[in-house]
């Protein structure tokens, strides 16, 4: 088993991110790939071009600004077993500072018609749920899944019109029949001025925050 922890950057990393990566458990062959560009959707192309070429099995994502156990990789391997694509809870870096998963996302034939719907009221205690989308701060999936998306779009992470390129990648892979799946134990911290975590987002809400 191979995994490929894909690790789009510019040129420096948070140093929390840097502990981090170095106290994750690795589980298999684990080759870590970093890329450095200025557009972010050609970074995740070109990783995920790398981990078809690499035969690599997996593909973990990670942002260079996301703090995460140690257990991380272990956890995302248990999660995976029998699914296409799984995250966990981080939030935004600025207010609202809502949780980065999505209800629902759909493309209207103009930006102006695309309909979203965020999550923030989350099921914590249900277990795993589905997703529409999620951002990929934190993304553990197949490698089988790609080849696919790019046979039938001919393009991964391209942004499509209104949605950054994270969401068009989901956008692709639910219309490809692959499903995304959220794991709420898998609590990450989101490194801005301040490292934001669920705790933010509920003390925002208390405060009268929206």
């Amino acid at each position: 088993m191979k995994t490929m922890v894909a690790i789009p950057c510019m040129d420096t990393v948070q140093t929390e991110f840097a502990q981090a990566l170095t106290r994750m458990k690795l589980v298999g062959e684990v080759q870590h790939a970093f890329m450095a560009c200025s557009l972010i959707y050609k970074s995740r192309n070109d990783l995920a071009d790398m981990a078809m070429k690499s035969g690599a099995d997996y593909i973990l994502w990670l942002d260079s600004d996301i703090i995460f156990p140690s257990t991380l990789m272990i956890d995302l391997m248990d999660d995976i077993e029998g699914r296409d694509i799984v995250t966990g809870i981080y939030h935004m870096r600025r207010p609202p500072f809502k949780p980065v998963i999505w209800k629902k996302l759909q493309m209207g034939l103009i930006p102006q018609d695309n309909h979203s719907e965020d999550w923030d009221d989350y099921p914590k205690d249900e277990g795993i749920f589905e997703v529409d989308g999620c951002g990929f701060g934190c993304v553990m999936m197949r490698a089988s899944i790609l080849q696919p998306i790019v046979d039938k779009f001919h393009d991964l992470f391209a942004p499509l019109p209104g949605y950054g390129e994270d969401l068009s990648f989901c956008i692709r892979a639910k219309a490809c029949g692959f499903k995304i799946h959220c794991d709420p134990k898998l609590q990450l911290g989101h490194k801005g001025s301040l490292i934001i975590s669920d705790e933010t987002f509920e003390a925002y809400r208390k405060a009268g925050g929206k």
